[in-house]
């Protein structure tokens, strides 16, 4: 598709079957309105196979405007769909309106409908017919019927759904011209696909006027025409309604690509009529999603196995619709655009994001009914999310199903790296119920039942009730255990004070919701005698990024995510620590653009891992920012900093808080081990100081135990005091 041009801001794209007769008065009429309209345009005329001299009269029309007038030619007819899709690749324009050339619809209501678009917040405008003078015989009321059908099908409320006089941006235009079937009029869904896709539209009235010349693609076939219009709505039902994946941009994306590796992800059919079961009562099981999630994790399966330069094209073009979205559909991102004095034709790629401002917690806070949620996505479409509020406040957020979706498919397709295969039986450690209603409890409860999971409720247990547990464990024989990284550590140290190791051996342990210590993944590893494979997410995202069999990096979704890692708002160099800032693709009822998180992690260079997978990978995570300890001379270090500093001294020191709420000074809460004593203490703490200043105050509290907090977790460093990690960036300490 040819690049807009910058001088052309509208182009009305003109489908021409034997209209030799209409197109010298359009084309005049059309260039007057243009003029009077006052921005750049031009007109782009498509033969569509013509038997009359359409093909000459078009090039007489180029011959007269060549700077005005464009022309594509087929040597057979192919409808009008592909006419579209030979004007569009043609076209210059960022804003394209279609429109016939039989002089029905008139040139000069393109003003109209332009007008509306620049005023409006939606993404396309659409002429509706208006029935004023119009004729009212056969084929009007066969319209109308038809009309009825296709809002009764596909839940809409259109005047006049199968008008495809639409204005909007080339790239929406695209977006709908990309479809899977094969129609015999798909022209006669554009809003049905605009509606399917998660676009915002509105209608303007228009006059229809009767054809005075020239005849009809459709003249004296109206029952054919209508029995293949029906075998069309079943097309599209299938297309649209039941295989619809709202806003996902990768099926069409993937078609584009010339070339692709034959590498898949293994079936997930280890257990075929465990799966097909499952899916079949999937809606009954879940809440807000649908069983759409089958078709987002056939296609993540593929996507996966794109190069890292694809996967960046397609994120470039998911970002380029979630900005055109934001912008129509979100009030905060349109003010907070509109005072950097940006556009969505501003934002073309991941190289432009520096250009938008970053999106805080307490902005979100803030904004969260004041205009940060999508005008045209319903509430009863979101699902209200609550952080844990584990490093203080928690937060309230929304996700659409189109996320809710991906998240599910990209969690299965990451288990899917470990070896492991739906059905296969799996522990999850995990808070299980908490925040859920009786009805939720129970379709997770049968969700369990169906996947063949074993859910180990770790915000109950204590010291005395582990062992219970790991029976519980045993007995499920899983392939994978899969639970916070703080619930795992505590089992793996139980079973190394107890001198035991599990009495089955699972394939993998994935490990997530805090970071991993060198320390803790090897004692994971050697008491559950497996691999550990360790995820990064977070309540807002669910997974962001997962490592794969190689160990060497964690691939982020990048078909949901655009994860950057910054330090001092530039891209942090490979080995270097940053702070971690997403935005997210999928989300489109509370959209979340550069939205600083919270957290530090290391960056990688950006060479493909030997997986074979091209998301780009990011390295270990340092922690949260809200536990950077300031040190007494302008220098800091991230929470894991103690985990590496005391991992010598585990012999003395069994757990540990470290908690800092007044500069120069922290506390330091020890659970002891068999071997403490004061010199090691002594030593452990001269250490500390080495790196944050000899002069730190630390105050030593002997305690019994550390809890877990109610989610299952705890924070083993937090600091209370206001660190901007773009501003203290460069001072944090790179010790271990």
């Amino acid at each position: 598709m040819t690049d807009p041009a910058p001088s052309v801001q509208l182009s009305l794209l003109v489908p021409c079957f034997n209209e030799a007769q209409n197109l010298p008065e359009f084309t005049s009429r059309a260039l007057n309105a243009l003029e009077a309209l006052g921005v750049p345009a031009e007109v782009v005329l498509v033969d569509d196979g013509s038997s009359d001299n359409t093909a000459s009269v078009i090039r007489s029309l180029m011959a007269a405007s060549p700077d005005l007038v464009l022309g594509g030619f087929h040597t057979k007819n192919q409808g009008i769909a592909t006419a579209w899709q030979t004007a569009l690749s043609a076209s210059r324009g960022q804003v394209v309106v279609s429109i016939d050339a039989d002089l029905q619809y008139q040139p000069e209501d393109v003003l109209r409908l332009y007008r509306k678009l620049l005023d409006s917040s939606v993404d396309i405008v659409q002429g509706w017919r208006s029935s004023a003078g119009r004729e009212k015989g056969p084929r009007y009321h066969l319209s109308r019927t038809f009309n009825s059908l296709l809002n009764a099908t596909f839940g809409m409320s259109l005047r006049d759904n199968k008008s495809g006089f639409v204005c909007c941006s080339r790239e929406v235009f695209a977006d709908l011209l990309t479809y899977s079937h094969d129609y015999h009029y798909w022209q006669s869904f554009i809003m049905v696909a605009a509606h399917s896709k998660g676009y915002s539209y509105q209608e303007a009235e228009t006059i229809f006027e009767p054809r005075r010349q020239g005849l009809s693609f459709l003249e004296g076939s109206t029952v054919s025409a209508s029995a293949k219009s029906l075998v069309d709505v079943a097309r599209a039902s299938v297309e649209y309604k039941f295989r619809n994946s709202p806003g996902d941009l990768s099926e069409q994306f993937l078609r584009k690509q010339s070339a692709l590796t034959e590498r898949r992800a293994p079936s997930p059919l280890a257990h075929p009529a465990r799966w097909r079961a499952y899916m079949a009562s999937f809606e009954q099981t879940h809440w807000m999603i649908t069983r759409g999630v089958e078709h987002r994790y056939e296609l993540l399966n593929r996507t996966q196995w794109l190069a890292g330069s694809q996967l960046r094209d397609l994120q470039d073009e998911k970002l380029r619709r979630l900005i055109r979205h934001a912008y129509r559909n979100v009030p905060y991102y349109r003010r907070r655009m509109q005072m950097a004095k940006l556009g969505p034709e501003d934002i073309r790629t991941q190289a432009d994001l520096y250009k938008l401002p970053y999106l805080s917690k307490n902005e979100v806070r803030a904004n969260l009914h004041l205009g940060i949620t999508a005008e045209n996505v319903g509430k009863a479409e979101m699902q209200r999310i609550v952080t844990s509020g584990s490093t203080g406040e928690p937060l309230v957020c929304f996700a659409d199903r189109r996320q809710l979706e991906f998240r599910w498919a990209a969690t299965l397709r990451a288990q899917e790296w470990t070896g492991y295969r739906f059905g296969d039986p799996c522990v999850r450690l995990w808070h299980q119920a908490i925040g859920l209603n009786r009805s939720q409890a129970l379709k997770q409860r049968l969700d369990a039942i169906a996947s063949n999971r074993t859910f180990v409720p770790m915000y109950e247990f204590s010291e005395g009730g582990v062992a219970d547990m790991v029976r519980t464990m045993e007995d499920a024989e899983p392939v994978l255990i899969d639970g916070y990284a703080e619930a795992l550590d505590f089992l793996a140290r139980y079973l190394e004070r107890t001198g035991g190791t599990l009495a089955v051996s699972p394939g993998a342990v994935m490990s997530s919701a805090q970071t991993l210590p060198a320390a803790s993944r090897r004692i994971i590893e050697d008491r559950f005698a497996c691999r550990v494979y360790d995820k990064y997410g977070s309540r807002e995202f669910s997974g962001i990024a997962y490592e794969c069999e190689t160990h060497a990096g964690l691939h982020t979704v990048a078909e949901s995510y655009i994860v950057e890692i910054l330090v001092g708002d530039r891209p942090a160099r490979p080995g270097e620590t940053g702070e971690v800032v997403i935005t997210d693709l999928n989300n489109f009822g509370m959209p979340f653009i550069r939205y600083r998180i919270g957290d530090l992690a290391t960056a990688l260079d950006a060479s493909p891992c030997a997986c074979g997978r091209g998301a780009p990978r990011i390295g270990s995570i340092q922690g949260r920012v809200q536990s950077m300890i300031a040190g007494t001379d302008a220098r800091y270090v991230p929470g894991t900093f103690f985990a590496h500093a005391l991992k010598e001294f585990d012999y003395a020191i069994r757990r540990f808080v470290v908690v800092q709420d007044t500069p120069g000074e922290i506390q330091l809460k020890i659970v002891k081990a068999g071997r403490f004593s004061s010199g090691a203490l002594d030593e452990a703490l001269s250490l500390i100081r080495k790196y944050l200043g000899d002069d730190l105050k630390i105050r030593v509290h002997f305690i019994e135990s550390v809890e877990l907090t109610a989610t299952g977790k705890h924070m083993a460093v937090v600091s209370k005091l206001p660190v901007d990690f773009q501003k203290v960036g460069s001072a944090v300490v790179s010790a271990f």
